[in-house]
This record gives structure tokens, sequence and C-alpha cells, in this order.
């Protein structure tokens, strides 16, 4: 994969209140400005407020691009995006202006997707967050598109991580519980219901092991099993499990009193945060599976290498590990954040 790539004399991306298309009103996952096109690549890709943010009067004359699962996932806030929405199809590309886009499945969640856009003789393609590995029936695999440059989510990217195979950290979780079920001692699997649980608890109620959920999993399972049917049904956790049971719970909430008065709690966080033994001293775990749907290193590495693209840009988390790497490698490769202010002295 080692080759010398020539610099272009613009960067494709830019960050502007999200990932902008450079020469284009296109801003990807922000809230991008008044007359900006935004292309939402998930349901989860906004920050907390952004969704009701774009929904709003103050939204200016911002459209939305994205596809109709993804609406849907975002619940009733996605219902009022909807009069700012076009909805897009995979495989489907259409002009807006200048440019002509196409969305196609980024396997991360239902419907969820990455956005091709062709302008000025260049094919530019935001990956964003992707996985390779279709682990639940209803989310459509990735694909990666030939592009000139490409730009990818490096949140668990640093390739220093240590993180195995998806189906290898899916089978260490069910042996951590049915260990401890054994020992009499009750189940916690801290994780997100749009990132490492689903895959869980699908390889959970295989087993007949049977599960209950915080009202926050129990919430957005709801959204998820519309989408997603062959996802095992949830019951929301009133203050008590009985025996045999699995509970489901937000990592944020790891220090709840209610987790404190179960008999015996084992917890476990289930992220691709895991793979840190920092994060786990932090959060005063003895228990961690590195699972995540966003890209590893390697995974980047292929992404990069199938779409041909001589310009690489990373974002969030390990993005600059990633890029450093990636121009050792030859690439113009750069990473995206926000920009910083100066700090007055002694304020």
């Amino acid at each position: 994969m080692s080759r010398t790539k020539s610099r272009p004399s613009a960067p494709a991306f830019t960050y502007r209140a999200g990932i902008g298309i450079s020469d284009t009103h296109i801003t990807c996952d922000g809230p991008g400005f008044p007359d900006d096109l935004i292309f939402l690549s998930h349901a989860r890709a906004l920050a907390p407020r952004e969704p009701a943010f774009l929904a709003s009067g103050r939204a200016g004359r911002r459209q939305i691009v994205t596809t109709e699962r993804t609406l849907r996932l975002f619940g009733a806030v996605g219902d009022k995006l909807r009069p700012r929405a076009l909805p897009a199809a995979f495989g489907r590309p259409f002009n807006l202006g200048d440019q002509r886009i196409e969305v196609v499945p980024s396997g991360y969640l239902p419907g969820a997707s990455a956005l091709l856009c062709e302008c000025e003789k260049r094919h530019i393609f935001y990956a964003g967050a992707f996985c390779p590995d279709a682990l639940v029936e209803g989310i459509e695999p990735a694909e990666i598109r030939r592009a000139d440059a490409i730009c990818i989510d490096a949140t668990f990217g640093d390739p220093r991580l240590n993180l195995p195979p998806r189906r290898e950290a899916i089978a260490q979780v069910r042996t951590f519980v049915e260990d401890s079920l054994s020992d009499g001692q009750t189940p916690v699997l801290l994780g997100s219901p749009f990132a490492s649980l689903p895959a869980v608890a699908l390889d959970l109620a295989r087993s007949a092991i049977p599960l209950r959920a915080h009202a926050r999993v129990a919430e957005a399972w709801k959204q998820l099993r519309l989408l997603c049917p062959n996802l095992p049904a949830l019951t929301r956790f009133s203050g008590k499990l009985a025996k045999g049971e699995v509970l489901l719970w937000p990592p944020e909430a790891h220090d709840a009193v209610a987790l404190r008065e179960l008999p015996n709690p084992r917890l476990a966080l289930v992220s691709g945060l895991a793979a840190s033994p920092d994060v786990l001293f932090r959060m005063r775990l003895q228990h961690g599976f590195a699972l995540t749907t966003m890209p590893n290193f390697a995974e980047i590495l292929s992404a990069v290498e199938a779409s041909g693209a001589r310009e690489v840009a990373l974002c969030r988390g390990s993005a600059e590990a990633v890029a450093k790497h990636l121009r050792e490698r030859g690439f113009f490769a750069y990473a995206l954040e926000p920009p910083r202010q100066m700090a007055l002295l002694g304020l």
C-alpha cells in the first residue's frame, strides 16, 4: 500500500460545523450553515441538541439528504425533519445543482449511508462511520466507492488499539455472561443500543438467555426493532431481575444506585472504548470487551485501498494518529477537527 501521492491544490474536505465538501454547500453530519445541504449519514451522527435545531425554524434554508430508514430511526424528531428532507435511495444518483450525488450503505446502523459526490471532475466520498461486518439482519452491508478523496471516521482507528474480530468479541461476552450466571452473579452489560448491544443481545437470545434493559436502552430498542425485527424483545428494568436474567445498561449510568442494589452485580463494558485500560480504570470496571461497529485501523486501510483515493481525511477520535501512518505510506492524509480558538491569558 506504500506509494507516492501527489498533493491536490486544495483539500476536498474541510471542517465547518460538520465535515464540509470544499467548493460546495454540502456539510456532512453537522448543523452546517443556513444555506447548506446537510447530509446525515446515520441517526446518531449529530450531537444531542442538533436534530431538534435542524427541525426548527432557526435552521434557515437548510435541506437534509438522508435515507428513509434513518429518518424512521430518529423517531419523533425524524417526523419533524421530514419537511426539510430529501429522502435518498441507495444506488440511485441524482443531481443537485452542479453536483451529482449518490448514497450507498455504510453498515453502521439500519439505513446508515455514505455519500459519493461528483463535482468539478472529482469524485469525493464521505464514508464516515462504517462497519464491514454484517452483524445484525436488517442492516445493509457496507459499500466503498471509487473516489479521488475519502473521509473516514477514525474514532477507533488508532493502530495501537487491540480490537479482536467482532464475532470473537461477541463470543467472549457470551462466555462472560454464562460464567457469571453459573457463579450466582448478576451480569450487567454496559453498551450502546445503537452500537455494540444489538449483536450481543441477538447472540444471547439465541442461547435462550433472557434480557432486561434500562429505560433508555429499551426506548431506543423499540425504534431499532421496527427496522430489524429479528432483534429480541427487551423487558424494561423496574428495579428487580429474575434469576438468570442479563441487564443491558447505558455506560454513562454505570454508577447508578439501582446497580448497587442488585444481588452480586458483575459489570462489563461492551464498547470499542474497552480496549483502553484507562477507560476501564476511570469507570472502576474489571471487565471489558472491545466490540465496536466502527472501523479499526486495518479496516480503514482496506477502505482507502478499495476507494483508490489519493487524498484521505480522518475525523474524530484517533484521526491524527491514523493520518500520520497514512502520510508515512505516501498519502495526502490529514485530520479534521473544529477550529481552536486562542485562549486569553489569565481568563
